[in-house]
């Protein structure tokens, strides 16, 4: 089944350990037998509210194929971490092949273009 999950972790890590956690969610989606189809960074933003004391918070999208299984016990392990504030999980019936505008590898490329 094909699924577009959102995670956000808190606005009080750094970058780098964002990402590292972002990439530990990635392995652990390959490692129960799905398969990443699209992945994005949407940067450090506003939260419309705070959440476990964080007003900022690091933004991670992806498209995967993999059994439902798989957030089950991604779900548990979640609330296992702090620094893990948020995750929205959805059935989709198709992968956009384009990037949005949230990402931030696109903004990047557009501002070396200039």
């Amino acid at each position: 089944m094909l699924y577009e999950s959102v995670f956000v972790f808190s606005g009080q890590l750094s970058p780098k350990v964002a990402e590292e956690k972002f990439n530990q969610i990635l392995e652990l989606i390959k490692k129960s037998g799905g398969k990443i189809l699209k992945k994005e960074s949407w940067g450090l933003r506003s939260l419309a509210y705070k959440i476990k004391k964080n007003s900022k918070g690091y933004y991670f999208m992806i498209n995967s194929d993999s059994e439902s299984k798989i957030f089950t016990d991604f779900n548990q392990k979640i609330k296992q971490d702090d620094d893990f504030l948020r995750f929205l999980n959805i059935k989709i019936k198709n992968v956009d092949k384009e990037l949005s505008f949230l990402d931030e590898s696109k903004s990047k490329e557009k501002m070396n273009e200039k």
